[in-house]
């Protein structure tokens, strides 16, 4: 047969320490779901595909994943990735019981259940997404991360860099993709854009708002916005549903001569009327709109139990945007 070079590293769950039943395959190793597949007792192994031609991957993955059950005697394998990654990952899905695919060109054929996510960069970027024609397949849901960007490290920007985490969402979804395909649990519903949610880019009506970089230029089909900037359609995150600022998928290159900037900005708020209204900001400052710290508080309580009841997020991360608004600076 043909010989991969493909790096792999299992590392075996706390409980059981050895005879998972199921198995959760990545193409990077993560921080974000690799602990709760590891928590909820499946093995994880890091399958580095990058290394091999694209039209190479899928069969690998093919290849390897028919080895392994037999192997171990895994009866369940999920998958995890993003980008040409999460492509092959689709080319192989009858390989596999579940996949979590980020910013994927195309989706898995039936049976195999799948989520897809993308970010606010996907529609911004030089060559923007495609929306697909039709909802979500059966076996299939759609979530769209209104407003996060998913790359946080860009130095070479003008804007604050966009860096809320896409990590809670994910987790939500892992969780819920694990018990579909464990138990059958039904799974949240999509929440994408549809086609009446989406705007073209030149037809969004900004607010003002200081050193808010200049959008992409380019025909393109964006999310749309509300008053203070932040996109509508999606999956909103307590911190865009009860925001301090404006967060975009786009931002611009500080040093023409540098880097580029592939990150999305971050446009804080004012905190009173006074400073909003020096500096010609159109946004109601955090004081005007919250009023106090405790309602603001309060308030993403019930935003972040929503979510959590909806099986969109995980208690613990609930908890953690509660006491991040405890911090909030006003």
């Amino acid at each position: 047969g043909t010989s991969y070079d493909i790096a792999g590293t299992l590392a075996k769950p706390a409980k059981p320490p050895s005879g998972a039943k199921a198995l959760l395959i990545e193409t990077q190793a993560s921080d974000d779901v690799k602990p709760l597949a590891l928590e909820r007792g499946l093995a994880v192994l890091t399958l580095d595909v990058a290394k091999l031609p694209d039209k190479a991957r899928a069969p690998a993955l093919r290849d390897v994943l028919g080895h392994l059950r037999g192997a171990l005697k895994i009866k369940r394998v999920l998958g995890r990735a993003q980008g040409s990654d999460a492509d092959a990952m689709s080319d192989a899905a009858s390989a596999f019981d579940g996949l979590l695919l980020h910013d994927a060109s195309r989706e898995p054929t039936p049976p195999t259940r799948f989520f897809a996510s993308w970010g606010a960069d996907a529609y911004w970027r030089e060559k923007p997404r495609i929306e697909f024609a039709n909802g979500a397949p059966p076996n299939g849901r759609r979530f769209y991360l209104a407003g996060i960007a998913f790359s946080t490290t860009a130095t070479n920007c003008v804007a604050p860099v966009n860096a809320r985490p896409s990590a809670p969402a994910l987790r939500a979804l892992f969780a819920a993709l694990d018990e579909w395909t464990a138990k059958g649990a039904a799974p949240p519903a999509s929440r994408a854009p549809l086609d009446v949610d989406l705007s073209p880019a030149q037809d969004l009506k900004w607010p003002k708002i200081p050193a808010l970089p200049a959008p992409p230029e380019g025909a393109r089909r964006v999310p749309k916005i509300d008053s203070d900037g932040n996109e509508v359609p999606g999956l909103r995150l307590p911190d865009l549903a009860l925001p301090i600022a404006t967060f975009t998928g786009f931002n611009t290159q500080k040093d023409k001569k540098g880097p580029l900037c592939g990150a999305g900005a971050a446009i804080p708020f004012a905190a009173k009327k006074v400073d909003r209204e020096k500096n010609a900001d159109s946004r109601s400052a955090l004081v005007e709109r919250y009023g106090s710290r405790a309602y603001f508080v309060a308030t993403m309580r019930v935003i972040a139990d929503k979510l959590v009841k909806e099986r969109l997020m995980l208690q613990q991360d609930a908890d953690a945007y509660v006491s991040a608004a405890r911090t909030a600076p006003f």
